[in-house]
């Protein structure tokens, strides 16, 4: 089950598993503890299950994904450890969610792990998506106290509103020359999603008109602006300053929230 004490990135250590041995580690995620903060590991596959485990359940938060080569059985070892210390495993999914030799992390497998309190993300940047599975993974999630954290690239998917009435957390990077057409959808989309717990995150490469912006906003959108600070005299620079103020729920993204992954 998710845990209040999975902190934003900024409040954090974040570190990779081949950054230090192992013992170097597990003294700083105790370390971090007794600070009452949480390190944040990045599995990359350089860790054995154990070692993994034993920093779970000294108090590290782990970010795994299917390209580590653990397997769902691990997922259910490493969140066991992390629960009892108030911790989270969060997966990151870049795989098909067919059925396949090449992975052990099917729609059914993923299925158990969020019904298990598995954070788990997805993307459709290298794999196309049924907007059908994600509503199914958001609603497992949600019934586990959790939230799905979804990537979109391309198009809104009408199908969408079901999405956001899970609770699941929806990036999108929307085009400004898309803004007519676009806002008042997406406006729906985060009213919905607020609405069930869950979000709606804007990047903006380059900003929507100010009016737009101050809508989504009100909407309860989080706008995240991926571009230099305006000019102090530009009416965006207020504009960007309250988006700043707005702080993401931790199971909005993975690891960092200015990436679109």
């Amino acid at each position: 089950m998710y845990d209040s004490s999975f902190h934003p990135a900024d409040s954090n250590l974040v570190l990779r598993d081949d950054q230090a041995e192992f013992h170097a580690v597990l003294d700083e995620v105790r370390a971090c503890r007794r600070r009452g903060v949480r390190l944040r590991l990045i599995d990359g596959g350089t860790l054995s299950v154990l070692e993994l485990e034993r920093l779970a359940a000294a108090g590290a938060d782990l970010f795994t994904s299917d390209k580590t080569g653990r397997s769902p059985d691990d997922l259910f070892i490493l969140n066991k450890a992390a629960r009892k210390v108030g911790g989270t495993v969060a997966h990151f999914h870049y795989g098909s969610l067919e059925e396949s030799a090449e992975s052990a992390f099917s729609m059914n497998a993923l299925r158990a792990a969020v019904r298990d309190g598995v954070v788990l993300f997805l993307s459709n940047k290298a794999a196309a998506r049924r907007t059908t599975d994600l509503v199914v993974l958001a609603e497992e999630a949600r019934s586990a106290g959790s939230r799905l954290g979804y990537y979109h690239h391309g198009p809104i998917d009408p199908g969408f509103q079901e999405l956001a009435r899970r609770g699941a957390w929806i990036h999108v990077n929307p085009s400004p020359e898309e803004e007519s057409e676009l806002a008042a959808g997406l406006m729906s989309l985060a009213e919905t999603a607020a609405a069930a717990g869950g979000g709606l995150v804007v990047h903006l490469d380059r900003a929507f008109s100010e009016a737009a912006c101050v809508d989504l906003l009100e909407s309860g959108a989080y706008l995240l602006f991926r571009t230099p600070p305006s000019d102090y005299r530009s009416p965006l620079r207020s504009i960007e300053e309250r988006a700043a103020r707005r702080r993401l729920d931790p199971r909005a993204s993975y690891l960092y929230s200015e990436f679109m992954r």
